[in-house]
């Protein structure tokens, strides 16, 4: 199996090889093999594969802006395709990567779709942007030409075009639960250098996703400022994977203010940690979160309603319990019906 996916960055000194995953370079003259710290989930998703008995040939492609490179990376993936022992294709983005994968693969083609490939890039009033409506184009042809779609959550499926309805899979990226899982608050602000008496709000934003949609969540923090002033509402970006375990087990509350989301990560790590989440209605937050104590979904993109939602779980000061409820997205678990899904393309069932 070839993985197409996201561009390689450079290894953390700090992170041990655990953290690896070896994938081989698509384009120029190299094809070596490279190391990603697990940034975008990609690799934990490799991993749990392999560990599942799937003989995976890991490659990536990352210069997809430039015409001469995708058809170079095009024929790459050809040839390597073409190869015996290659069953099919898993490809971790739709738009111009899809295609180029879809086109030149002499085996049958899995497509994931990961968010705004095929919902579309925002800008910061929530329109789409012009690259997002190119990409959900693009996406669109995608999904036709693909073996097989998986979508992240069951909203982002009914945005496929009819036709590839009927060859669709919802499935969540899946989440290590023996690297996020509830421990001692005070342990783990001392960690980080945090107060231990303040609260603390977290929101996960870096600068150019307009999709998480920042000045709604600020807009909403305000009144919780108002009702507690010892409370800081903490950005987060670009945070090592390994502490993040500790921003979620330090923090008093989520917010996830999003104008769309696939199945998005960091709600689902965090309700392996038990820490209160606050969400708009996006992706699958509704079906993650429905069962959890002290965590609220919002259907509205008021700041007040948000912001109401978020007072009250804080007055209460409790935790959440949704460790109970994350075995749904296990590594385990989210490998097998992934495997599901490559048995019914390999059969032709």
């Amino acid at each position: 199996m070839i993985h197409v996916g996201n561009e390689i960055s450079e290894k953390d000194p700090k992170l041990s090889d655990q953290h690896y995953l070896k994938r081989k370079m698509l384009l120029g003259d190299r094809f070596g093999d490279f190391l990603k710290h697990d940034i975008t989930n990609a690799d934990s998703q490799m991993n749990s594969l392999v560990e599942y008995g799937i003989e995976v040939d890991y490659g990536h492609l990352s210069d997809r802006k430039s015409v001469g490179s995708l058809l170079r990376a095009g024929k790459e993936i050809r040839r390597r395709s073409g190869q015996k022992d290659i069953d099919l294709v898993h490809v971790l983005w739709g738009s111009t990567t899809g295609l180029i994968t879809c086109l030149f693969s002499k085996k049958p083609v899995v497509v994931s779709f990961c968010g705004s490939d095929l919902l579309g890039s925002k800008r910061i009033d929530g329109s789409l942007s012009r690259g997002g409506k190119v990409n959900r184009v693009i996406s669109g042809w995608v999904a036709k030409m693909a073996s097989w779609n998986i979508t992240k959550s069951k909203a982002m499926a009914a945005e496929l075009p009819k036709s590839a309805q009927i060859k669709a899979s919802a499935i969540p990226n899946g989440v290590n639960l023996n690297g996020f899982y509830p421990m001692n608050r005070d342990k783990a602000r001392t960690y980080l250098g945090w107060d231990l008496e303040k609260n603390y709000v977290l929101f996960f934003y870096t600068e150019g996703q307009e999709v998480k949609d920042p000045e709604l969540a600020k807009a909403a923090f305000k009144r919780i400022k108002f009702e507690f002033p010892n409370s800081e509402l903490v950005i987060a970006t670009k945070i090592p994977h390994e502490d993040l375990l500790y921003y979620y087990n330090a923090s008093n509350l989520m917010l996830l203010t999003s104008f769309h989301e696939g199945s998005n990560n960091s709600l689902k790590e965090a309700r392996s940690c038990n820490l209160p989440i606050v969400s708009l209605n996006v992706g699958d937050a509704e079906e993650r979160l429905s069962q959890v104590e002290n965590c609220k979904v919002i259907n509205t993109r008021n700041p007040e309603d948000i912001s109401t939602a978020s007072l009250e779980i804080l007055r209460s000061g409790k935790r959440s319990n949704g460790a109970n409820y994350s075995g749904d997205v296990s590594m385990a678990n989210i490998a097998s019906r992934i495997v599901e899904v490559y048995t019914k393309v390999v059969s032709g069932t």
